[in-house]
C-alpha cells in the first residue's frame, strides 16, 4: 500500500481526504500552516505521528510535521495556482524530494458534478419527464452552460443577480463570507457561453423578485447553487412544488462546509415540507441530487 500526505486542510483538502481510495493509499498526515487547524501539539516527534487506518481522522499539524512521515506522494490539496506553488516549494524547501498530484489539476479534468447532470439529463429524457430547467446562481454560467447544452430543446431560466451576494442573504451567513465574491460576472459574459443561447431567459436580479410572472412553469431539472442560507430556501420552496414528478434538483454545496447555510436550508425545508429522496454527492464541493 502507498503513502499519502495532504498539503492543506482547508474545504478542499478535507474534501480530498474523503475520497482517497483507502485500500490502495494510507493517508498518514494532513499539513497545514495555519496552528489554529492542528490536532496534534508540535512537540510531538514525527515518528509519533500515528499512521492512519481506514475511517480515522487523519492527524492534522505543520507541514514540516506531516513531510516527516515520509510519504510516497504528496497531494497539493487547494484550488489557486499561486498558492499551490507556494506550498510546493515549502516541501521542497522542507527537504521532500518526492511526487507530487495537485488537486486543482484533478478537479480540472474530472468532473463529478457535471458527469451527473449529464446523467440526470439522460434520465430525465428517456422517461419523458416534461418541463423546463432552470439554475438559481448561475455565476460565470459554468453549469448553465452544461445544462443548455443537455437539454438542448428546453427552455433554461436562469437567476442570479450577476452582482455577488445580495446583503439581504448575508445577515445569517456572514461570518467568512464576502460581499465581494462572485461579482465578476455579467449576465451578458453568461449568454456568450451557452450554446443555445436562444433557449435561455435570464432573470437578473433578487430572487423570489424575479421569478415574478412566472407561478405556472413547471421544471424537469433545477440546479440551485446561491451558497447561501436564505436564497437557497427561496429556491427549494419555489422549485419543489414546481418540479414535475420524476424530476431532479441539484442542490451545490450540500456538503460543504464552507457554506454550511447551504445544508441548513435543505434540514429546514424538510422540517416543513417533509423528508426529501436526497442522494449525496461524493464530488468536493458536497453537492447532493433530490428527486420528486
Amino acid at each position: 500500500m502507498k503513502t499519502l500526505v495532504i498539503l492543506g486542510a482547508g474545504q478542499m483538502g478535507m474534501a480530498a481526504f474523503e475520497l482517497i481510495n483507502s485500500a490502495s493509499w494510507q493517508v498518514l498526515a494532513i499539513g497545514d500552516n495555519d496552528p489554529d487547524k492542528w490536532t496534534c501539539s508540535q512537540d510531538i516527534s514525527p515518528s509519533d505521528i500515528p499512521v492512519i487506518c481506514p475511517g480515522q481522522i487523519p492527524p492534522i499539524c505543520p507541514v514540516k510535521e506531516a513531510l516527516a512521515c515520509h510519504p510516497d506522494m504528496v497531494l497539493i490539496g487547494l484550488m489557486g495556482e499561486e498558492r499551490s506553488r507556494k506550498l510546493m516549494a515549502q516541501a521542497r524547501q522542507a527537504g521532500y524530494g518526492g511526487t507530487f498530484t495537485l488537486l486543482s489539476d484533478l478537479y480540472s479534468l474530472l468532473d463529478v458534478r457535471g458527469r451527473t447532470l449529464r446523467l440526470a439529463a439522460d434520465r430525465i429524457r428517456d422517461q419523458k419527464i416534461p418541463g423546463c430547467v432552470a439554475e438559481l446562481g448561475v455565476y460565470k454560467g459554468d453549469t448553465a452552460r452544461l445544462m443548455n447544452l443537455f437539454f438542448p430543446d428546453r427552455t433554461l431560466y436562469l437567476f442570479d443577480t450577476f452582482e455577488g451576494f445580495d446583503e439581504r442573504d448575508l445577515v445569517r451567513d456572514e461570518i467568512g463570507m464576502r460581499k465581494d465574491m462572485f461579482k465578476d460576472t455579467s449576465a451578458d459574459l453568461v449568454a456568450g457561453r451557452l450554446p443555445f443561447p436562444e433557449k435561455a431567459v435570464i432573470r437578473k436580479g433578487y430572487f423570489p423578485d424575479t421569478a415574478e410572472g412566472l407561478d405556472d412553469i413547471r421544471y424537469a431539472f433545477v440546479s440551485l447553487d446561491p451558497d447561501l442560507y436564505a436564497p437557497l430556501l427561496a429556491g427549494l420552496s419555489w422549485f419543489y412544488p414546481r418540479l414535475n414528478p420524476g424530476g431532479m434538483i441539484l442542490v451545490h454545496d450540500y456538503n460543504n462546509k464552507q457554506f454550511p447555510g447551504a445544508k441548513m436550508a435543505v434540514q429546514d425545508f424538510e422540517k416543513e415540507s417533509g423528508p426529501l429522496k436526497l442522494i449525496p454527492l461524493a464530488d468536493l464541493h458536497g453537492s447532493c441530487v433530490i428527486i420528486k
